[in-house]
């Protein structure tokens, strides 16, 4: 648990350049390197920070389209999709709605020939619906301090 504005502030760094060390962290936030160990360790192990990751840029490894698809399902469609989503790679981010549509899935591709092989698969368990997505206006993923 987030218990003071230091955790607050560590998590605002980590969020934006998770190869901090943690002398430049308390260096910013008038913390020794040790406290800042203690309290990335303690937020780790309570799973506020979850994972340390790196992010890529689709476009210079050759993926220029991104796009969202959502999709409604075949009667017995859903559990072997579940099943077999991790054969997806293009798949790089999915969540349960609410609405006619069970999934929201965000896909990375090398283009419209690639965004049309997935849907081609896709069709095997539902309808899928897609949306190309023309540019990004917001990807930080960041949660922003209360």
């Amino acid at each position: 648990m987030v218990k003071d504005d230091f955790d607050w502030k560590i998590i605002q760094l980590l969020q934006n350049n998770s190869r901090l060390s943690y002398a430049k962290i308390g260096r910013e936030i008038n913390l020794s390197p040790s406290a800042v160990a203690e309290r990335v360790q303690r937020l780790e192990e309570e799973n506020v920070i979850e994972k340390h990751i790196t992010i890529i840029n689709p476009k210079e490894i050759g993926y220029s389209l991104s796009a969202y698809i959502t999709m409604g399902f075949n009667d017995n469609g859903y559990k072997p999709f579940l099943k077999t989503i991790d054969q997806f790679s293009e798949i790089v981010d999915c969540s349960m709605i609410t609405g006619k549509d069970c999934l929201i899935m965000k896909v990375i591709l090398k283009n419209n020939a690639h965004l049309e092989n997935l849907i081609d698969r896709l069709c095997k368990f539902g309808n899928p619906t897609t949306s190309i997505v023309l540019s990004e206006v917001l990807n930080n993923g960041s949660i922003k301090i209360p």
